[in-house]
């Protein structure tokens, strides 16, 4: 009788781990697919980062390029703007009437 008690008091706590060992297992499962998943979406937002680090790059070297351009057409615009002048200047001292040459 005591070694049947034994026994079946055996049986339950060997019940008893094997379901600890099965909701273990599901847990390890889970954290594991939940790991590779993890793993996935690090390598992707690590591809986005470069790719926003290049589009930040690129869109410095334009700005530069752009504040540059504005420069050069700020300077044709006054070397233009001078070049109408001494136009506008020469026609008026050449069709004056009492002018002598």
């Amino acid at each position: 009788m005591i070694n049947l008690t034994l026994y079946l008091m055996n049986c339950m706590i060997h019940v008893n781990l094997y379901d600890k060992f099965k909701k273990l297992s599901s847990k390890y499962s889970t954290s594991k697919k939940n790991r590779a998943y993890l793993l996935v979406e690090k390598k992707t937002l690590e591809k986005k980062v470069c790719i926003v680090i290049d589009n930040s790059n690129e869109i410095n070297k334009l700005e530069d390029e752009n504040k540059s351009l504005r420069e050069k057409i700020n300077k044709l615009n006054k070397t233009l703007a001078k070049f109408t002048q001494g136009s506008k200047i020469i026609e008026t001292m050449l069709f004056k009437p009492n002018m002598c040459f």
